[in-house]
């Protein structure tokens, strides 16, 4: 699962199979939080794919993880920013680290009740 992923990075992923695309954008999720929190995943390419893996969440991980996604995007106001550089703008902008810090947390709560990374491959075969 993750060597088709780093293949893709951040390539357009619109000709991939819908379901392919509503995991990679869960990856991209778990992989820039691992990496630098919910402000890197907002500040970069990767919170691009945030409305697809919101909408891929409560069926590959369940509700919960929907749900703290769900309020970390609420972070960024509505309609959700899709552009990488308005999010930035918007981070730098607001005072938003407390928030993120606790989200991050939930996030990294949410990594540890269970083998997350088995069932995102279940659902990659």
């Amino acid at each position: 699962m993750w060597d088709a992923y780093v293949e893709f990075g951040e390539a357009d992923r619109s000709s991939l199979p819908i379901g392919q695309q509503r995991l990679y954008a869960v990856l991209d999720l778990r992989q820039e939080v691992s990496s630098g929190g919910f402000d890197s995943y907002f500040r970069y390419w990767g919170g691009d794919t945030a409305e697809i893996a919101l909408d891929a969440l409560p069926g590959l991980l369940g509700e919960d993880w929907a749900v703290l996604l769900r309020d970390a995007m609420s972070l960024m106001g509505a309609p959700y920013p899709r552009s990488a550089d308005d999010r930035a703008a918007m981070l730098d902008a607001g005072d938003f680290d407390d928030a993120l810090a606790a989200l991050d947390d939930r996030l990294y709560r949410l990594e540890a009740v269970e083998d997350i990374g088995g069932r995102l491959t279940a659902h990659s075969t």
